[in-house]
């Protein structure tokens, strides 16, 4: 047997599953104009739209809060580097606090990017490396795998560089 008084917590207020089944059976005993029986049909079309309306602007909320800010360097600019999309990824099987990238490549390009995590008080606060290889005209998605105690509630800012070459041969 179904039971729907389960609650669901949802920004601090409680939903109850028999409020949300009410709702619906109002809307399925809905009366055609002119008839005395219910439109089943049309109440449940009616209903299945509206759901996967309120689905959409779901996803849609949680898509616009997974989004993060990216900055690139000048130097990757100038190389001929863009982004379009940023967004971090959830996963309850990876304890890393992962960013994805779209990147868009110009031209040939190989190299380790770094990100660093920046707070409001412009304070770095974690940093991930990727190698990259770009052909000209290509573009793929770079994943940035932070340390799991980086809180990533507090970054303001990802910045993305080019690891230098001083950097790379002091850590050898």
């Amino acid at each position: 047997m179904l039971s729907f008084s389960r609650p669901i917590q949802t920004d601090g207020s409680v939903c109850r599953w028999k409020s949300m089944l009410g709702l619906a059976v109002c809307a399925v005993l809905s009366v055609r104009s002119g008839e005395n029986k219910p439109d089943v049909g049309g109440a449940g079309k009616f209903i299945g739209q509206n759901v996967t309306e309120f689905a959409q602007g779901v996803g849609n909320g949680v898509d616009y809060q997974l989004q993060v800010v990216v900055e690139l360097s000048d130097e990757l600019a100038k190389a001929g580097l863009s982004h379009t999309i940023a967004k971090r990824k959830v996963s309850l099987d990876e304890p890393e606090k992962t960013i994805s990238i779209y990147l868009i490549s110009a031209k040939s390009l190989s190299c380790t990017l770094i990100a660093r995590a920046f707070d409001a008080e412009d304070q770095e606060i974690g940093r991930a490396a990727c190698d990259v290889k770009f052909s000209d005209d290509d573009a793929q998605y770079v994943s940035f795998g932070f340390p799991p105690e980086m809180d990533r509630e507090t970054v303001r800012v990802y910045r993305i560089s080019r690891k230098s070459l001083v950097t790379e041969s002091a850590g050898q």
